[in-house]
């Protein structure tokens, strides 16, 4: 889905932003890896705190309302921690690119 150096098919496309990131690592094609990697973590956070949420929902309560709302917390509990690791990830590259 998102697209990641190590995935990147052979010839000409994408492989070649993952060499010019490596060989002359360009600010900008840092902050887009950064976008990706951020996107698909808060995404997949997001999942388990719903799926965590939801389960211990279903074992624990029985109302709709009840399951709805720990699971609902879940998914706030995921989003949370990806927005937070989001925040650390562009505090890097942001200190990486003052460095230079």
């Amino acid at each position: 889905f998102f697209f990641r150096c190590s995935l990147a098919p052979f010839g000409d496309g994408p492989e070649r932003a993952c060499m010019a990131t490596a060989k002359t690592g360009l600010p900008e094609l840092k902050v887009a890896e950064t976008w990706d990697s951020c996107i698909e973590n808060t995404i997949r956070k997001l999942a388990y705190g719903t799926l965590g949420g939801g389960l211990i929902a279903v074992i624990l309560f029985r109302g709709v309302a009840a399951r709805s709302a720990v699971a609902g917390l879940g998914a706030g509990v995921g989003i949370g921690m990806g927005y937070t690791e989001c925040k650390h990830e562009f505090e890097l590259v942001d200190k990486a690119a003052a460095a230079k």
